[in-house]
């Protein structure tokens, strides 16, 4: 009899602990424009990310497929005089952090669209592919929530110094 009073003031007294698994939720996509200067070089950028693939282990948390698209006034990629043209690129953007505030990489390959236009004795049409290949990186911070704005500043390779704003949804 008296195994039953010890018994109910065990399982009264003992404390159970739960942790909170709320995990904070990628918008699966985000549409962004972006602002950049390096002085001499100016870029506008528009963007589009994809969610790839979340994680909850590891630094980064948020995997995304980026394209991006835009126009360059100033730099000189292809080798002729103008270095203005259009640019594309396709890449991955990885992101940390479970709230509003992320750090932000991305890494790609992009494209310079550029033609030359001058008329010469070696070229009579006046017209000369000076388009290239180039390596795109992305270093940020961005304040991103599951749906709703979005904004971005860092540094990238053809962005340069940037700010940007979006929309995630």
């Amino acid at each position: 009899m008296k195994k039953i009073p010890l018994l109910f003031i065990l399982l009264i007294s003992i404390s159970s602990f739960s942790q909170d698994n709320t995990t904070f939720e990628y918008p699966k996509n985000v549409i962004h424009g972006s602002l950049g200067s390096i002085g001499y070089s100016n870029s506008l950028q528009f963007s589009y990310d994809r969610l790839i693939k979340q994680s909850n282990d590891g630094f980064f948390k948020g995997y995304y497929a980026t394209i991006k698209g835009g126009g360059l006034v100033g730099l000189d990629f292809s080798g002729n005089d103008s270095g203005t043209g259009n640019v594309i690129s396709i890449g991955a953007t990885a992101l940390t952090g479970r709230g509003r505030h992320h750090f932000e990489v991305g890494l790609g390959l992009g494209y310079f669209i550029d033609t030359e236009n001058v008329i010469s004795d070696t070229n009579p049409f006046g017209s000369s592919d000076e388009s290239t290949f180039y390596p795109s990186a992305t270093l940020g911070y961005r304040i991103q929530t599951s749906k709703g704005f979005m904004f971005r500043t860092g540094f990238g390779s053809v962005e340069w110094a940037y700010f940007g704003f979006g929309f995630s949804f």
